[in-house]
């Protein structure tokens, strides 16, 4: 059953909603950037603003991620994991977002599956917001994500002018919004018709940034990706990391221990394949010397069947994030088509 709620009333729901966690969400800085962050009162949420360029993967998967501290004793050391066992709700999140958070918590479920991650996910509770105007540079429609979404939410809301129509996808879902029930009525006819409207037009708001991975699937599976092509686009990759850094599934990392008065934290820091140290081995050798070798793999694994096969979905969820940070135009979309085509834009 399909609820709704007044948006005079929504920061009252978040007020509750403060008081059993933290709750994250879009806010304008005075910088003027649009960042997640968390809120200290309802009213604090920036809704209407475009996408914030970092994903709000920092939640379930930091830049540094502490996860065990090391003490000495005597002779011996002394191991304790370190547990993040706070709960969140993360508030006005995109649908490409809300997908890229399931992509990471699938892959980390696989076995040996990761404790850290899996704790930090199953106390978050998303609260999205459709997409009735899709982002310019986005494509989530070609990668099963967006603009709205039929699965993978705990709570999807749709904007529909003065109020928002709620859509319950999980029993997490469920708790948030029985702890504010006298704000939530139930949808009229008009207001699901209206919701479903929405959705059909902005499946047509979708311009020339689009990504049709079908056929570039067939061909990096099947290695006919020929390496003079994948060398004529590495030529234009400036190895930054800035597609790695703002990708919703992108998890590559390295392991770091900070040590302080005989105490030593392991923390899992985020990485880039398209980093030359990143296959680096202790001996010297390094299996991925050649940056055409690291992009043929960063985009083997985002969109080769055996990944899809694995995975469920391929490794991108169309946020078209790469598309504005990349110098280089050896983002997503552009990658994709010169593979389907057989060639490269000079």
């Amino acid at each position: 059953m399909a609820l709704a709620i007044e948006k005079k009333a929504v920061s009252g729901w978040l007020e509750r909603l403060l008081k059993l966690g933290e709750v994250i969400a879009p806010t304008r800085t005075p910088t003027g950037d649009v960042l997640f962050s968390n809120i200290r009162s309802g009213s604090d949420v920036a809704w209407n603003l475009p996408n914030p360029l970092h994903p709000p993967k920092e939640f379930v998967l930091p830049q540094t991620d502490p996860l065990v501290q090391i003490k000495r004793n005597g002779q011996h050391h002394e191991v304790e994991a370190i547990h993040d066992g706070r709960r969140r709700f993360l508030v006005n999140a995109r649908s490409c977002d809300v997908k890229g958070i399931a992509f990471l918590t699938r892959m980390h479920e696989m076995e040996p599956a990761d404790a850290s991650y899996l704790r930090r996910s199953n106390n978050l509770t998303i609260i999205s917001l459709a997409c009735a105007t899709p982002c310019p540079s986005g494509f989530c429609i070609c990668t099963d994500s967006g603009p709205f979404l039929s699965d993978s939410y705990d709570v999807q809301l749709t904007d529909l002018d003065k109020s928002y129509l709620i859509e319950v996808g999980s029993a997490k879902g469920e708790a948030a919004v029985a702890e504010a029930q006298g704000l939530f009525r139930k949808a009229s006819e008009d207001e699901v018709s209206q919701r479903k409207r929405l959705e059909e037009t902005a499946k047509h708001h979708f311009g020339n940034e689009t990504c049709h991975f079908a056929s570039a699937m067939r061909r990096i599976s099947t290695g006919r990706v020929p390496d003079i092509l994948w060398e004529k686009m590495s030529d234009w990759c400036l190895e930054c990391g800035g597609c790695n850094v703002i990708c919703p599934t992108c998890y590559c990392f390295s392991v770091k221990d900070l040590g302080r008065d005989g105490v030593w934290v392991r923390c899992r820091l985020r990485d880039s394949c398209q980093y030359a140290a990143f296959t680096l081995e202790a001996s010297g050798h390094n299996p991925r010397p050649e940056k055409k070798d690291r992009m043929k793999r960063r985009f083997f694994h985002k969109v080769s069947a055996q990944y899809y096969t694995r995975d469920g979905a391929v490794g991108c969820v169309g946020c078209g994030r790469c598309v504005q940070v990349c110098l280089g135009a050896t983002h997503m979309p552009a990658v994709v088509a010169a593979i389907r085509k057989g060639s490269w834009h000079e």
